[in-house]
């Protein structure tokens, strides 16, 4: 690799460790207004304020919650327009999470109250977390940490039996999602055949790992929906797995 090419690659490593950091920023500006929903909606105080602002936040969360969703909608049909026409789609992409992130939150605030904001603090921390790995490290740990990842998720919902079966739903579907896509990847050489091609995943990759992580996940899903009193400690199976694929990977690019 000669000195041009190493500066090509040094500025490349620069641009997606600052994209990284603009999504951690992001993270930490949603913690705050977590904060301040715990604050004033989970946690008000019994003054004439504290009421108010409980019963305003109550109002306005679900309005919150179903107009983000559907924003978040529209900007990822967008996405795909953008996708096939070959044109720009980072944006309407941002778009599609960012407000997809604000819908999940209102509706786990309003659905399950305190144990839901405590959980939220850890699920923006990893969304954070995620979306480093993403631009810094392999896509194929991406893809397996975001499938890992939705299983936890979809595990602590399922503890809440019959009330937590819609989310568990379609966090298992994510998780299948994530699964055809790899296959998908891996039929076409890593690549997304847009106008424009997009090499994602490596070419030489078996991605035999990223499949059985999606399997892994599916099968802990399984479980915890058929008997709930297992999800608990399989939410702690799917963690330590997740710590593994980051030790495969962090290994695998040595």
């Amino acid at each position: 690799m000669d000195k041009k090419q190493r500066e090509e690659r040094r500025r490349q490593e620069d641009i997606a460790l600052q994209r990284g950091l603009l999504w951690v920023a992001g993270a930490m500006v949603l913690e705050a207004l977590l904060v301040l929903v715990n604050r004033f909606y989970i946690n008000f105080t019994l003054t004439d304020a504290g009421v108010n602002a409980y019963l305003a936040l109550g109002k306005w969360l679900p309005v919150l919650r179903n107009v983000t969703l559907i924003g978040a909608a529209l900007a990822l049909v967008w996405t795909v327009l953008q996708l096939k026409k070959g044109g720009k789609f980072g944006w309407p992409l941002i778009g599609a999470i960012a407000l997809g992130a604000v819908s999940v939150c209102a509706h786990v605030a309003v659905k399950y109250q305190g144990p839901g904001m405590n959980m939220l603090f850890w699920l923006v921390a990893a969304w954070a977390l995620l979306a480093m790995m993403f631009y810094i490290y392999q896509r194929e740990f991406f893809l397996g940490a975001a499938a890992c990842g939705m299983s936890v998720l979809g595990l602590w919902f399922a503890r809440y039996g019959a009330a937590g079966r819609l989310e568990s739903g379609l966090l298992t579907a994510g998780i299948a999602a994530v699964g055809l896509a790899a296959l998908w990847l891996k039929k076409n050489g890593g690549v997304i055949p847009a106008p424009t091609p997009i090499q994602f995943l490596p070419k030489e990759g078996g991605h035999s790992v990223l499949l059985a992580t999606c399997l892994a996940s599916l099968a802990a899903m399984a479980a915890g929906l058929a008997v709930e009193s297992l999800a608990y400690y399989l939410i702690f199976a799917m963690a330590a797995w997740l710590f593994a694929l980051f030790v495969y990977y962090t290994v695998k690019l040595m």
